[in-house]
């Protein structure tokens, strides 16, 4: 096996996937693995020596789209060297053994929970591990007098998994444990007596054709009803006790009618067993209980993802601080353990745990999360820094001031708690229209009942009104919508967009005012190189400098060059001053790289064509960057953000569906308009560019274009700074590429990072909507042809019974059928 790491070579060579976690990179030889990082070959190297290569063919069943696989830092793992400190609970077991949950970063599919689990046997001392996807967490079963988990976590981070406390609301978590076990225990009980209540009734009627002794058909009858009667007073008290509920407040429920109808098909059951004649409806009522409650856990299930997302949410800064203590020493705790008045250690690369003020150091803070501007802020003692940004350059000491829910960042996702808890008009919709459906089947079963009860006799009357009741069951109609979203929504899925809240669909289908942010979204969110004048010498002596800078404007001229030219001699001498420029030695030229001010107190002149260069790149609100070497300019950089490839087309289409457009941006205000009129110059209308909007400035824009457009108002945004904005709009649609936990916020999430996937969405919308309106459609038909010959007598009970599933699967077919997220649409 040939194993190359991706070094920098010709540009002419083919691009081809990293073997180990598939990010594009450069291959030498056309047979050779290749490899983006030395992460990426330790964990191809450490997989195949353990045995473990079915990791990537179970894999290969996942998008073609690549998740990066990060190299874990070592000191990140430094937090669980002190579990009290870091305030992870261990569990002793009777045996011996400790149990402990971690949270788990990295996890991307069942591929990585089937190797973490695998890699457990070649760890000694562990005896267990069970990863959970659903909140990113794994639990360990280990000997602490064999391994520890800062052991586990080390070896775990040769494959790209990194381990960190588990932050959790115990309660909740009980509380869901047991409202699941409850939900699974009411499913297992109302299916047995669901399959053995089909088999009795199967018998019976294969009696009726083929005869049957009259004590047998008693027999059975009592049988079935016996099933039936465990399967209302068990599994089915669930309905009964939310009916009562909703009586005794006076609040119109949808379990009403279904109470009424269980009450009545067990006592007409009870009747016709008790007189051996008459129909029964054991089988139809155990089968409606369990699919009521099939169809309850999976309302149950959806409620709580809801809820954990936004948990993970309001959790998402709970990354490592570290605190320096009285003797000089430092811990590392989670960020939510600080207190005012602690003193911490930000290194560069680090995220700020905190609010705070520099005490010690200089640096540049990368404020791209909270505000959306991608260029850095200088920093020194006395300056605040806020939770949340990232520190770029070097190390400083912070006095913290707020921590957790008290910091900027997070009074903003309690904005976004607020906002994912917002009702829309349409939601109060929907519940009066329940409420109106409850009242009216119940008028007319009554009316029914009266009615034949005058006509004919009670036995009549109760047979007719079950047959209602039965028959007019809200199934057919209340899954009309939510079949057809979920169909929508798992079609989604497979182009790696995630909906969390159909009903954002049928909003989109009518069009309405979308805002767009600018960092992240309609561009890529970081600095690129979008012009080099110089030669690729020049080129050659920058990158070799600025390879060893840690900032934005160093990466992107490396990223720029690392194709186009090869690093050469190792600099020296190297300086760097925040907010100007590095320069030192390349051999035995001096390098200086930076801008002009800094030039000229360098006594580095500049003049010729290259001034008038930087005219035009200044009026395009491009920044520029000099390069000298040997104390003469010889070449400049224009740096950028540009635009997506697709972010024009995407736009023209959205416009074309009637919606208009509007950018809201954290950005200079310059710069938001130099990008609206570019936008503009494609024949596409912007009709506003708002920039230097904090979140709480977009949170106002959009509550204010809610209160005023007859249409929805849509947002689409990939970082924290857009949370609140997203949460409150009418359709929230984060795109992958800023802090992804945060953006869970979002009721849609485009993990494959397309910006045309939001016009994909928007056309798929009005399919959505038709493909309800038909299933509304065959349901209100169903509805009123059926209950008005149920009133007349027309329809027996029995028949009902199966009419009533047969509508379902009706509804269930056309939802299928509907045209939306088809392949290679």
């Amino acid at each position: 096996m040939s194993l190359t790491l991706n070094k920098p070579v010709n540009k002419l060579h083919a691009l081809r996937p990293c073997s180990h976690c598939g990010v594009p990179t450069v291959a030498v030889e056309e047979d050779q693995d290749v490899f983006c990082c030395d992460g990426c070959l330790g964990a191809y190297q450490l997989i195949h020596n353990l045995g473990l290569e079915d990791y990537y063919a179970l894999r290969a069943n996942r998008s073609h789209i690549a998740d990066d696989v990060p190299c874990i830092d070592p000191s990140r793992l430094s937090i669980l060297d002190n579990l009290e400190a870091a305030g992870v609970v261990v569990h002793p077991m009777a045996d011996g053994l400790c149990s402990v949950r971690l949270s788990v970063d990295g996890i991307h599919c069942a591929a990585c929970t089937w190797l973490i689990e695998r890699v457990q046997s070649t760890i000694p001392g562990l005896e267990s591990a069970q990863v959970r996807m659903s909140d990113r967490s794994i639990e360990f079963i280990y000997d602490p007098n064999r391994t520890q988990p800062i052991k586990i976590a080390h070896k775990l981070a040769k494959l790209g998994y990194a381990l960190s406390p588990w932050i959790v609301d115990t309660q909740e978590d009980q509380g869901f444990q047991l409202q699941q076990r409850d939900h699974w225990f009411g499913i297992a009980l109302s299916a047995f007596f669901a399959a053995n209540a089909m088999w009795v009734g199967v018998a019976l009627y294969a009696g009726e054709a083929t005869g049957i002794s009259v004590d047998h058909e008693y027999f059975l009858r009592w049988v079935g009803t016996v099933l039936a009667l465990l399967a209302v007073v068990f599994p089915g008290r669930l309905f009964f006790h939310t009916a009562w509920q909703a009586i005794r407040t006076g609040t119109p429920h949808v379990d009403i009618p279904v109470a009424i109808a269980l009450m009545m098909g067990i006592g007409g059951s009870l009747v016709g067993s008790v007189r051996g004649v008459g129909d029964i409806y054991f089988d139809s009522l155990a089968s409606l209980i369990l699919l009521l409650r099939v169809g309850r856990y999976i309302q149950f299930r959806a409620q709580y993802r809801t809820s954990l997302s936004l948990g993970k949410l309001l959790r998402w800064n709970s990354n490592t601080a570290c605190r320096l203590e009285a003797d000089g020493s430092t811990t590392q705790l989670p960020a939510h353990r600080l207190q005012p008045g602690d003193r911490v250690v930000v290194l560069p690369g680090g995220i700020v745990p905190a609010d705070g003020w520099v005490v010690a150091g200089v640096s540049s803070i990368d404020t791209s999360l909270l505000n959306g501007e991608n260029r850095t802020q200088s920093v020194a003692i006395g300056d605040q820094v806020l939770a949340g940004t990232t520190n770029i350059l070097a190390a400083v000491t912070l006095s913290v001031s707020s921590v957790g829910s008290e910091t900027r960042i997070g009074k903003l996702m309690e904005l976004v708690r607020s906002g994912a808890s917002h009702r829309t008009r349409s939601i109060d919709a929907a519940d009066q229209v329940s409420k109106w459906f409850v009242l009216a089947v119940i008028l007319l079963g009554l009316g029914t009942w009266t009615t034949w009860t005058i006509v004919a006799s009670a036995a009549v009357a109760t047979e007719h009104t079950m047959a209602l009741l039965t028959i007019a069951c809200p199934c057919a109609l209340a899954l009309a919508a939510p079949l057809v979203l979920t169909v929508a929504m798992g079609r989604a899925a497979r182009k790696q967009i995630w909906i969390r809240d159909g009903s954002c669909l049928e909003r989109m289908a009518t069009p309405g005012k979308l805002w767009i942010d600018k960092t992240g979204t309609l561009t890529f969110g970081k600095i690129k190189v979008l012009a080099w004048h110089g030669d690729d010498e020049g080129l050659q002596y920058a990158m070799a400098l600025e390879n060893s800078v840690r900032h934005p404007v160093a990466k992107a001229i490396c990223d720029f060059a690392r194709d186009r030219v090869v690093i050469g001699t190792e600099p020296s001498d190297v300086e760097f001053q925040v907010g100007k420029g590095v320069l030192g030695y390349v051999g035995r030229n001096s390098v200086a790289i930076g801008n002009q001010r800094w030039m000229s107190e360098n006594g580095i002149a500049i003049s010729g064509p290259l001034l008038a260069m930087e005219r035009d790149a200044l009026e395009c609100n491009r920044s520029v960057v000099w390069l000298a070497v040997n104390g003469m300019a010889c070449g400049l950089f224009e740096l950028g953000d540009p635009l997506r490839p697709d972010a024009i087309e995407t736009l023209r289409t959205i416009s074309n569906l009637g919606w208009r457009l509007g950018i809201l941006s954290g950005d200079r205000q310059e710069i938001v308009d130099h990008v609206a009129n570019e936008i503009r110059s494609n024949g596409i209308d912007i009709e506003e560019s708002l920039g230097q909007h904090c979140p709480e400035d977009k949170l106002k824009v959009i509550e204010r274009t809610k209160a005023m457009e007859n249409g929805p108002c849509a947002m689409v945004g990939d970082g924290v700074n857009d949370a609140a904005a997203l949460s409150v709009a009418d359709v929230g649609i984060a795109i992958r590429g800023g802090s992804e936990q945060a953006l869970l916020a979002a009721p849609i999430f485009l993990a494959n990072g397309r910006l045309a996937s939001v016009a994909e969405l928007m056309a798929a919308s009005k399919g959505v909507t038709l493909g309800i309106r038909r299933c509304f459609a065959a349901s209100l038909i169903y509805n009123t042809v059926t209950l008005t010959l149920a009133m007349l007598g027309w329809i027996h009970p029995l028949i009902a019974a199966v009419l009533m599933p047969i509508s379902g699967l009706t509804v269930l077919v056309m939802a299928m059928s509907t045209n939306v997220f088809k392949k290679g649409k």
